[in-house]
């Protein structure tokens, strides 16, 4: 009998593999059943998706219209996780939308996603972080650095990338790096006359190509800052009269005056060497200047309370320059340029305080 053996063995293992079939077979077509389910609301869900896209490029078709300087940027988070600040824009402008127009514009990641942005409003993005802390002003440079290539040729950018460069050169000499604010007060000073060059009649180039040509005073020579502020006075005084309601073009007209009253007598014998008719300012033409800037900008300006309160002193009026001394302490310190002035404050309140 033990030839049967394998037989039983054989119809044994058969029944146990048909067993297998049967459940195998069972469960099959429950997993078809399943998959086509799953395929069926793939299925509405790709029509719905379909329906998008359409939607979609009708927007598309509408923003086929415009320069790109007067177009709109779509901005999308970056997922790359390498900069937490970095984000990127697709451009679309022109009368034709096509994938090599595209452009990006580095912006902060915290952008909702798919909002779309004009040049303007990449612009006042920037404005706003001129006037906020160090921190928002290093912002506003960065996103003009990764956004150059972009704006090769318009005056708009340049003069803002010549204030941001600025800022940020006044950062780094309050940081003590001296070397390093050098090299962006001359950068700074390159931008804004490439501003100049691109637009003649753009108050803000000139205002800020007088700016950066004067803070070039402590690199150059006697003679050299003799001239420059001649350049400084012409562009300033193109500046008001391009945008006479800026306050602070008439804050800088009042600076070069009070610099000017204040130059040394070796400094004004080398620009009689230099001009037959040297450069003469009274503190009475700076006051003025400072106090337009005031009228159109009341009492917000730290710099120019303080350098008012300097012209009352320059003019033996003690009690008006103390009135307007603490009035620009009690203001808040911001930025750099605000940290430095504060400190001249506290030295002339100590000295001039008691009077008022």
């Amino acid at each position: 009998m033990s030839y049967f053996r394998p037989f039983i063995v054989s119809v044994g293992t058969g029944m146990f593999v048909v067993g297998i079939g049967g459940a195998v077979i069972y469960r099959y077509m429950r997993l078809a059943n399943a998959v086509e389910q799953s395929l069926n609301r793939f299925s509405a869900t790709l029509g719905e998706l379909k329906a998008e896209i359409l939607q979609l490029e009708e927007k598309v078709d509408a923003l086929k219209f415009g320069s790109r300087n007067s177009g709109f940027y779509s901005i999308h988070p970056s997922t790359s996780g390498d900069d937490d600040d970095d984000a990127y824009v697709e451009a679309y402008s022109g009368n034709e939308i096509d994938q090599d127009e595209a452009f990006h514009i580095s912006l902060p990641a915290q952008q909702e996603q798919g909002m779309l942005i004009s040049t303007e409003e990449f612009f006042d993005k920037v404005d706003k972080c001129f006037d906020g802390t160090d921190g928002d002003k290093l912002e506003a440079y960065n996103l003009l650095q990764n956004n150059r290539t972009n704006f090769e040729t318009d005056a708009e950018f340049h003069w803002r990338f010549a204030k941001a460069t600025y800022q940020v050169a006044q950062i780094e000499g309050g940081r003590g790096n001296a070397e390093r604010k050098k090299e962006m007060v001359y950068s700074a000073k390159d931008l804004a006359e490439k501003a100049v060059n691109l637009q003649d009649n753009c108050a803000n180039a000139h205002k800020w190509y007088a700016i950066t040509i004067g803070s070039l005073g402590d690199y150059v020579s006697t003679q050299e800052k003799i001239k420059n502020g001649y350049a400084y006075k012409e562009h300033i005084e193109k500046a008001i009269g391009l945008n006479p309601k800026d306050p602070s073009n008439h804050y800088l007209l009042g600076r070069w005056c009070y610099g000017v009253y204040m130059l040394s007598w070796l400094e004004r014998k080398a620009a009689s060497a230099l001009y037959a008719t040297p450069p003469s300012s009274t503190a009475e033409e700076a006051l003025a200047c400072f106090l337009e800037a005031d009228r159109l900008n009341p009492g917000k300006w730290k710099e120019n309370l303080l350098y008012i309160g300097k012209c009352y002193i320059e003019l033996k009026k003690h009690p008006e320059a103390v009135e307007w001394l603490r009035k620009a302490e009690s203001l808040p310190v911001v930025g750099q340029d605000d940290k430095e002035s504060q400190e001249e404050l506290k030295g002339l309140l100590a000295k001039y305080g008691s009077d008022g």
